[in-house]
């Protein structure tokens, strides 16, 4: 879990999520509300973890698996990325390059 680096207190998986699926390209601490950002290495592993849900319902269509079955692991996988991407939160107090 990320660590607020003004007021150095872990961020729990609940705070960590609901600040992700904001938009903006800062995060305010719950704990002494200044603004966070995530570090360079933080914005490529979620980014790139963005396309893996689509990606594996095109690979299911791709080789004929029953549209149904398809959005449940759609669903599935979506979830589960959702889950797992707070865990690779870095965070800076300061703004960084993009990439």
């Amino acid at each position: 879990m990320p660590k607020c680096q003004n007021c150095g207190k872990k961020w729990t998986w609940g705070q960590t999520a609901c600040r992700l699926i904001t938009l903006g390209d800062s995060l305010r601490c719950p704990h002494c509300r200044k603004e966070q950002f995530l570090t360079a290495a933080a914005r490529k592993k979620t980014g790139t973890s963005v396309f893996a849900a689509p990606l594996i319902m095109f690979i299911s269509v791709a080789f004929g698996i029953d549209p149904f079955a398809s959005l449940a692991l759609f669903a599935i996988s979506f979830l589960f990325i959702l889950g797992i991407s707070p865990f690779f939160i870095e965070l800076t107090d300061e703004r960084g390059p993009m990439w």
